[in-house]
């Protein structure tokens, strides 16, 4: 095929991973720019067959669909529910393409949602030691520090006593099962002293998971890096850290910096970007030259003199006062490298994502991802799947909320297909073709940045609708089909095909799914254990029980065995 189905960057894994086999170091081939834990797992490549990676990737791909359906399972999703949402990711031709052209980005999927089990089920050391593994394997994890640090001093916080499950007051709830400092300490006569001190403990052991969390994930994230600077030397920070701090990329890249730094490769190359298969053109350089590059705003600034000498005094006098604003400006802001700007929109989203969504996990880390994407410099296709791995994790709560018509979410979801495919169309063209369309592939960028801004506001108000329960809140509305459970409560729900439809949560709540933070709790056995499922029952039995008269004993004093165990 024209565009080869084997990922190019297989091919670099594989000739490490032969390097490697050599004795060598993996960073004697060019472009390798991962761990070296990963050279090391594609060996058989070597060793075997040179599709082992293939397998060993779309095996992790089985193996997150498990954990996604256990983490379901946790938050209450109905069995129908976690079908769709695992087979959401199984049967996606995207993630299975990415796992099968030999894309690696499925092994720090498998880690993220490790650790999210870990957290789930309170091992924070465990978590922090998968945490301190997946920064070090991919560095873009960094990014959800933060929103895990947040939920560990809130779940903390909460089984403590010291804040309310959905508010940020105290809990009365919990103060009252464990009785609260101020009436303990009037009991025991130590006073007020004694009050304090036992806040200040309880707030201590708040802090004491998110702590074990951050120096298990300090300490593996060091102890890796010290082992392979080691093996490897410079060579291994610059390829496998600094190199994505400072990486920018003028081909196959959708984010909206890409023109630019395009021009920045134009202007550097004299004329033709050394970066890129074809050039702006004869007509483009002689339109569009490119702008003075930083450091030479003298040149920039005697061209503008010359160009402007015979203009006249006021031609002169603009000059004289612009041009000393403009070089100022120039020395000050990043006017001619824009992306050097990129960390700050996406830090003041991730923070504030974090404060908003950190009791929902999965939630935040979705929407996190998304927008880090979203903002980069640098966007390629293998890094959808960062988010769409989570994607999954959102569908039943998604379903669940109101706040947003699903109308609206498929519409954004198909613009989302759409802008991709637009851009990939100009892609090809540049690419494939060798013309001359940078301008159109920067515009399908802008076009498919306004196409995730879009789906990722969807997504926030969604999730955060979802979050609150507002579905299952609501109250039951009067009218007939009314199914009796198995304890005798009745159910409120709607008729289909003659039978009562109840929705089969874990928790037997009827549309509901329980956030993160509450399902962590309901797992550690701090919540109340569930209750039991309601049961369909058809409302032609329940009719046919009414309309029967009730059986007589068949001799006086006899006494059921129900009423006798009873």
């Amino acid at each position: 095929m024209a565009v080869k189905y084997t990922d190019i960057d297989y091919v670099v894994f594989t000739d490490a991973a032969r390097f490697v086999a050599n004795g060598g170091s993996p960073y004697q081939r060019a472009t390798y720019r991962y761990s070296p834990l990963l050279a090391y797992l594609v060996l058989p490549n070597i060793w075997l067959h040179p599709a082992f990676g293939k397998v060993l990737f779309s095996a992790a791909d089985l193996l997150v669909a498990g954990l996604l359906s256990h983490l379901l399972r946790a938050a209450g999703a109905s069995p129908r529910l976690r079908a769709v949402a695992t087979a959401a990711w199984l049967f996606n031709p995207y993630t299975a393409t990415i796992s099968t052209r030999g894309s690696c980005d499925v092994l720090s999927v498998l880690l993220l949602l490790g650790l999210l089990v870990m957290l789930l089920h309170g091992a924070d050391v465990a978590a922090g030691a998968l945490y301190g593994l997946a920064v070090h394997f991919r560095i873009y994890p960094v990014i959800y520090g933060p929103a895990t640090v947040l939920f560990l001093l809130r779940r903390a916080a909460v089984r403590q006593g010291l804040f309310g499950l959905h508010s940020g007051g105290s809990s009365s709830s919990s103060s009252s099962g464990r009785g609260s400092s101020t009436s303990t300490s009037t009991r025991d006569g130590s006073g007020s002293g004694s009050g304090s001190s036992k806040g200040l403990q309880r707030w201590a052991q708040a802090v004491r998971p998110a702590a074990a969390f951050c120096l298990a994930a300090a300490a593996t994230f060091a102890a890796l890096g010290a082992a392979f600077y080691f093996l490897y030397g410079h060579a291994f920070l610059n390829e496998a850290f600094l190199h994505h701090l400072g990486r920018k990329d003028p081909r196959h890249n959708f984010s909206p910096y890409y023109y630019p730094i395009y021009l920045q490769g134009y202007a550097a190359g004299g004329g033709s970007s050394s970066g890129s298969s074809s050039t702006i053109g004869a007509g483009g350089a002689s339109w569009m030259p490119p702008p003075p590059r930083p450091g030479h705003e003298g040149a920039a600034v005697g061209a503008a003199t010359a160009a402007t000498a015979g203009l006249g005094p006021a031609a002169a006098a603009a000059r004289m006062l612009l041009q000393p604003l403009w070089g100022a400006a120039v020395r000050l802001l990043p006017l001619q490298a824009p992306w050097r700007l990129a960390a700050a929109p996406q830090a003041a989203a991730l923070m504030a994502l974090s404060a908003a969504f950190h009791a929902d996990l999965p939630a935040a880390w979705l929407l996190q991802t998304w927008a880090f994407v979203t903002l980069n410099k640098v966007v390629t296709a293998q890094y959808f799947v960062w988010y769409l791995c989570l994607l999954p994790l959102a569908l039943p709560a998604l379903a669940a909320q109101t706040a947003v018509p699903p109308a609206a979410l498929a519409a954004g979801g198909g613009l989302w297909v759409a802008a991709q495919l637009h851009w990939l169309g100009w892609a090809y063209q540049l690419e494939m073709k060798g013309r001359s369309v940078h301008v159109g592939v920067w515009a399908a960028g802008l076009v498919f940045q306004l196409a995730n801004t879009w789906l990722i506001v969807l997504l926030a108000r969604a999730l955060k609708a979802g979050a609150s329960g507002a579905k299952a809140a609501a109250p039951p509305k009067a009218g007939r089909g009314d199914a009796v459970t198995g304890d005798g409560e009745e159910k409120q729900g709607k008729l289909v095909d003659g039978a009562e439809e109840v929705e089969e949560g874990e928790w037997g709540d009827a549309g509901r799914v329980l956030p993160f933070l509450e399902a962590s709790l309901r797992v550690q056995g701090v919540l109340p254990p569930p209750s039991p499922r309601p049961v369909r029952v058809p409302l032609q039995a329940q009719a046919q029980a009414q309309a029967q008269p009730p059986l007589q004993p068949p001799f006086p004093g006899f006494v059921p065995l129900e009423r006798k165990q009873q």
